[in-house]
């Protein structure tokens, strides 16, 4: 029986070793993610500050006036992409051959 218990406690010991092991690699994983964080935020900051100067600013006077223009015309505001709008649900066309959508 004494045998069986020095054992198990030898077996315990080694288990909180291995444990605590694991919790310095979790440490670490978790310092080197929060540096690669910080790596990719300087990264963006930078992008932004190189890609910013080259785009015109949209000011709150252009986005009204494009409203205001398409809103008199009678036809929505010009996307962000210069894609036409999507026509409305019901002002498309049932295909027979693909069914209604839905």
């Amino acid at each position: 029986m004494a045998t069986v218990l020095a054992r198990f406690q030898e077996i315990q010991v080694l288990q909180e070793e291995q444990f605590m092991g694991f919790r310095e690699e979790l440490r670490n994983i978790s310092s080197a993610m929060g540096t690669i964080v910080v790596a990719l935020n300087q990264i963006f900051i930078t992008l932004r500050d190189h890609v910013a100067p080259q785009r015109a600013p949209v000011t709150s006077m252009d986005q009204e006036q494009a409203t205001t223009s398409a809103g008199a015309s009678g036809q929505e505001a010009p996307t962000q992409n210069n894609r036409p709008p999507e026509p409305h649900p019901l002002q498309k066309e049932n295909h027979p051959a693909s069914g209604p959508e839905i």
